[in-house]
């Protein structure tokens, strides 16, 4: 689409940064040094620029590196802990028509940081049970943030992934993105399309299983080459699912957040 792209990796497991091409090994800077040089006694002095690097496929990215595992215990004794991404955002964000964060799977700083940084969040919903039962604490983090912060996090777009099998489309799953999403208990899904239905815009698009599942040969290949499947294979059927994604993306540009 022409537009030009940040994407930040605040995973400990770097999987955006392999996915880019890039080993977080060799490198010299990296976002666990950000974090770090950020809690020193010079913290102003450090840019969140100086820690961007070029990818083959033209998107430019802030990696990640395992080190960032051992950060958690620094940043809990720095009281602007959960603004350390945002001002460096704010520094460079009219350089680049959007930036994207890639959080951890986990709770903890990173997430909250990186939630606390962005205008909107795109959330994955799986129905397996340990997805199911995770969705909980997204909830408690959330309303963390509100009461902590006074920041309200907005959740713009849910990815379905692996709810078409009927075997795992769980009564449970359906209640808690009802949940999640402020719609009230009292009105019972029968199925995931009542739940889009009671959305409305909120759900802006579902992606099914074979989109978002690494299967294919296009898929696994772009991941090993470290080139985003746009530039690899454009024509691999997959590529429809993440298109549409990238123009609901898109569109928040233009409307503003």
């Amino acid at each position: 689409m022409g537009r030009t792209v940040l994407v930040i990796d605040t995973d400990p497991q770097a999987n955006a940064t392999l996915g880019l091409g890039v080993y977080p090994d060799s490198l010299q800077k990296h976002i666990y040094q950000y974090y770090m040089q950020r809690c020193s006694s010079s913290p102003d002095s450090v840019l969140l620029s100086d820690f961007i690097i070029k990818t083959m496929s033209g998107i430019d990215l802030v990696p990640s590196h395992l080190d960032l595992v051992g950060a958690e215990a620094i940043l809990y004794k720095n009281p602007d802990r959960y603004h350390i991404l945002k001002r460096g955002i704010d520094v460079i964000k009219n350089r680049y028509d959007h930036i994207l964060i890639d959080t951890p799977p986990f709770l903890g700083q990173f997430l909250m940081n990186g939630m606390i940084a962005a205008d909107h969040s795109v959330m994955v919903f799986s129905s397996d049970f340990f997805a199911v039962a995770g969705y909980d604490h997204i909830n408690m983090i959330i309303r963390d943030i509100k009461e902590i912060l006074g920041v309200d996090i907005h959740i713009s777009m849910a990815i379905l992934n692996r709810w078409n099998n009927p075997s795992e489309k769980t009564e449970t799953f359906l209640e808690k993105i009802q949940h999640l999403f402020g719609i009230k208990p009292e009105v019972q899904p029968d199925s995931l399309q009542d739940i889009r239905s009671q959305l409305e815009d909120r759900i802006r698009i579902e992606i099914p299983e074979v989109i978002l599942v690494a299967e294919g040969r296009d898929v696994s290949h772009s991941l090993k080459q470290g080139v985003p499947l746009i530039t690899l294979a454009p024509d691999d059927p997959s590529m429809s699912g993440f298109k549409k994604a990238a123009l609901v993306i898109d569109s928040w540009k233009t409307r503003g957040k």
